[in-house]
């Protein structure tokens, strides 16, 4: 007679099963909150209004960083006697306008690029941690903001220079037309009539035999 087909399960299978059921559970409940949140980070990295926020950041700190160069151009300039009506003053004021306008345009690129690294950057972790891998840092708004700070400041700095060198040309050619008078030789003086000589009138009133 056939005997029963059924299969006990011992006792270190039903401990195993229990072992993963507890695992199972640690894994649902602190894992993957964590792993949803990581998921959802990446996708509000690649939100429009990121990308929007990152240009605003670069856009007002290239302001700020070339409104002080530029005020600090102006003074030299009036301090160098650059009369602000000239040709001259106003070629350097839109000099250096076209420069901010074209270093901000390339930084807020740069900018949106660094946004899209650090978004590619997230998604390449949520594969990692899918597929049990560590997780590489990745860049903060906050590191792309700073970044983008100090090439503003470097940006502003260098526009600075090449005004103060177009200054600094013009003060050498007024310096040395300054020099070329301060060292051309004195004029010769005017002849100076004695005072003690005798005039027409004394001579007449000597020959009058007067005084």
């Amino acid at each position: 007679m056939g005997g029963s087909t059924d299969v006990k399960e011992t006792e270190y299978e039903k401990e195993l099963a229990k072992v993963y059921a507890e695992e199972w559970g640690y894994y649902q409940e602190n894992i993957v909150p964590f792993e949803n949140q990581v998921i959802e980070d990446a996708k509000q990295a690649n939100d429009e209004s990121v990308y929007d926020d990152i240009a605003e950041n670069t856009n007002l700190g290239y302001k700020k960083s070339f409104s002080d160069a530029s005020n600090n151009a102006l003074s030299s300039m009036e301090a160098n006697g650059i009369n602000p009506n000239s040709g001259k003053f106003k070629n350097v004021v839109s000099d250096m306008a076209d420069n901010e306008a074209s270093v901000t345009s390339d930084a807020k690129s740069r900018s949106q690029v660094a946004g899209q690294e650090r978004y590619t950057g997230k998604m390449a972790n949520v594969m990692a941690m899918g597929q049990g891998q560590s997780q590489e840092a990745t860049a903060t708004l906050s590191d792309i903001a700073g970044s983008a700070q100090q090439k503003a400041f470097n940006d502003a700095s260098n526009s600075r220079k090449n005004t103060d060198a177009v200054l600094g040309a013009a003060g050498a050619l007024a310096g040395a037309a300054g020099s070329y008078y301060k060292n051309l030789p004195p004029p010769k003086p005017d002849p100076v009539i004695n005072a003690n000589a005798a005039t027409p009138s004394d001579v007449n009133k000597s020959l009058m035999g007067g005084g």
